[in-house]
């Protein structure tokens, strides 16, 4: 049985961010970097356990980003990862239902980039059909090949239009 909890970054215990940092590496096959750890950071993170032990992991941060030309806070889905001795059981599922759950109801965006598509779209998640770039020092920067891996989901408040045009800020590492 998979038991989430749900964690502020002021939170995290030594003990709590090494195990998470192996967890990464491992779910991730050493390709999780220091900046894709740093990017986890500024948000809602959701651990999941299974007799006490830390097995799997999801990050909602908060990123302001220009939305069809209004600014609005987005909540951004990073480091989804379930131990790889555990794939396909489930554990994957449970967590991504609570942080869609969470996603619907604190956001009006949500967005996440992705190569694994299928997964998240049993979520509810929606392919992303619109454009995408990044501003750098006040200069929008199209990312054309980010759109392929984008995906989005609306808040519980929102019509069933989905977003043409997202900037986002540039940052460390993939923008995206």
């Amino acid at each position: 049985m998979l038991r989430i909890s749900r964690t502020l970054d002021s939170d995290l215990t030594t003990q709590i961010e090494s195990a998470l940092q192996s967890l990464m590496s491992e779910a991730f096959e050493g390709e999780f970097s220091e900046e894709d750890w740093q990017h986890t950071f500024g948000g809602m993170r959701f651990l999941g356990y299974v007799d006490n032990q830390l097995i799997a992991h999801g990050a909602v941060i908060q990123r302001w980003m220009d939305v069809e030309g209004e600014r609005k806070l987005v909540g951004y889905v990073e480091g989804i990862a379930v131990a790889p001795t555990l794939w396909r059981k489930g554990f994957g599922s449970l967590l991504m239902a609570e942080l869609t759950s969470y996603c619907r109801s604190e956001f009006p965006l949500s967005m996440l980039s992705t190569g694994e598509k299928d997964f998240y779209r049993r979520h509810g998640w929606s392919d992303f059909a619109g454009e995408s770039y990044v501003s750098n020092a006040g200069v929008e920067i199209r990312t054309e090949d980010e759109d392929e891996g984008l995906m989005y989901l609306l808040g519980a408040s929102q019509d069933n239009v989905g977003p043409r045009k997202v900037v986002c800020e540039s940052r460390a590492g993939d923008a995206w």
